[in-house]
């Protein structure tokens, strides 16, 4: 064994105190100055929420403390770099991040990697888990042949996993691990393409029959998903056409009640699951318009009857409201939610404000001479953190700029919408709401000696 491992180990062997619930102690060959702890709570969304940051030592050794009260889904990141692991209250964990060859993914940023456990106790999470993979991996192997030149034998062969599944996790008293097993089978060996497998009734009977969705699992969601894809071109003609009409009025509760006449959605809370893949694909499809599906995604996120709907469908809302060059924005989250008034035909010009700071201070004179040069033409509205103090410099910048200023507390959306860093900043739409440009030149000459007289000398000069 490598000297390093051998070390690593021995100094976990020798720590006896552990004052978090979780103690995570790990051998990093990433080659990264730190890596960030993230703990995903809903496997719908993906959502990922920091819990902590590391920084391995030359060794590459680093330690966590986490304070988790239930078993977790835990990723451990690099830049580019992503391992998932689970923990349990009180479990003692001791990983390596493995080296590994760098690969170009053309659709995800972070490659996934699996890390490597050490004196993983036998009752942990993980150890079960991996226990279970392994012997459904291995039997699958063993019996796969047989599908398609045997299948009555193979059926047998696949119930008598089963049955042998169900009477070793059956009575099973950790709800995690045992709805972690049932969703795997149903993942894997249920889903097999061959005569006298399960029918849909059947899959739909044993699986998803349950009073809530259980969004912190992993294999629910994942077969859930896997049910219910392209869901809309699969239900009958009058469900379809309820569908249609619910969609086209913008109507949630249209839609809700249509997917309840369905005989394989069980309850409301299985019809808002329904509802927001539906609304995701549609968008993606371009079968639903984009500002029609942010209006259907807010009105899920706040009357979604579970936490884990409304958790989801916000921040789909919010990653799919983010500006970004090119992209429109939602003309009904400005004017309804936030209030604003936009005066037609006119560009606006999205200006982000820090009271006491000196630089965007000394530039709002530039900026009330360039809205009196653009009057008529181009709509400025200044955004200001509220928890801000103002200065008396900041009240008399703002003498004789007459234009809407809003102020929204720094939790608010709207500040991961506009992707704001720094500030002075702006933003430049059109008419239509469509970003120009995300980080739009300001009043005041730049490095290159360029304003945002430039641009609007282009848009102007007919």
């Amino acid at each position: 064994m490598h000297v390093k491992h051998l070390f690593f180990i021995c100094i976990f062997a020798l720590c006896s105190s552990f004052e978090a619930q979780v103690q995570l102690r790990g051998l990093s060959f990433w080659n990264e100055a730190s890596l960030d702890i993230y703990q995903i709570d809903n496997h719908l969304s993906q959502q990922k929420t920091w819990l902590q940051r590391v920084s391995p030592d030359s060794m590459g050794i680093f330690n966590a403390q986490l304070d988790l009260q239930t078993i977790s889904t835990l990723q451990i990141c690099s830049s580019n770099k992503c391992a998932l692991f689970y923990t349990q209250p009180k479990g003692r964990y001791l990983i390596e991040l493995p080296e590994v060859e760098q690969q170009t993914f053309y659709n995800q940023d972070q490659q996934d990697v699996e890390l490597l456990f050490y004196q993983l106790d036998t009752n942990d999470i993980n150890y079960r888990i991996l226990g279970f993979e392994a012997w459904m991996d291995n039997y699958i192997a063993d019996i796969y042949q047989l599908k398609d030149i045997r299948s009555n034998e193979f059926i047998l062969k696949v119930l008598a996993f089963k049955a042998e599944t169900a009477m070793v996790y059956g009575e099973e008293s950790n709800v995690f691990l045992r709805d972690y097993i049932k969703y795997s089978v149903g993942l894997t060996i249920d889903n097999f393409s061959v005569i006298g497998g399960p029918s849909k009734d059947d899959k739909y009977n044993f699986y998803l029959q349950t009073d809530s969705v259980d969004y912190a699992q992993p294999k629910l969601i994942e077969y859930a998903q896997l049910f219910y894809e392209n869901y809309d071109s699969q239900v009958e003609l009058k469900v379809r056409n309820a569908l249609d009409i619910s969609i086209q009025a913008n109507s949630l509760d249209g839609l809700i009640k249509a997917l309840q006449q369905d005989p394989y959605i069980y309850n409301v809370a299985w019809a808002e699951f329904v509802a927001l893949v539906i609304i995701l694909e549609g968008e993606q499809t371009n079968r639903i318009p984009k500002e029609q599906a942010l209006e259907l995604l807010m009105k899920l996120s706040k009357e979604g009857q579970q936490k884990g709907l409304r958790d989801a469908a916000a921040y789909f809302w919010l990653e799919k409201s983010k500006l970004g060059n090119g992209q429109t924005w939602s003309r009904s989250y400005v004017e309804k939610q936030l209030g604003l008034r936009l005066e037609p035909n006119q560009y606006l010009y999205l200006h982000h404000y820090i009271p006491g700071n000196q630089k965007c201070i000394a530039e709002m004179a530039a900026l009330k001479r360039l809205a009196e040069r653009y009057k008529n033409k181009v709509q400025i509205i200044t955004f200001v953190q509220e928890e801000t103090l103002w200065t008396n410099a900041d009240k008399k910048a703002f003498e004789g700029a007459n234009w809407q200023r809003m102020s929204l507390p720094k939790s608010a959306t709207l500040w991961q919408q506009l992707g704001w860093k720094n500030s002075p900043a702006y933003i430049l739409l059109d008419p239509q709401l469509k970003v120009l440009y995300l980080d739009a030149l300001g009043p005041l000459p730049n490095a290159r000696t360029q304003t945002i007289d430039l641009i609007f000398s282009q848009l102007f000069s007919n």
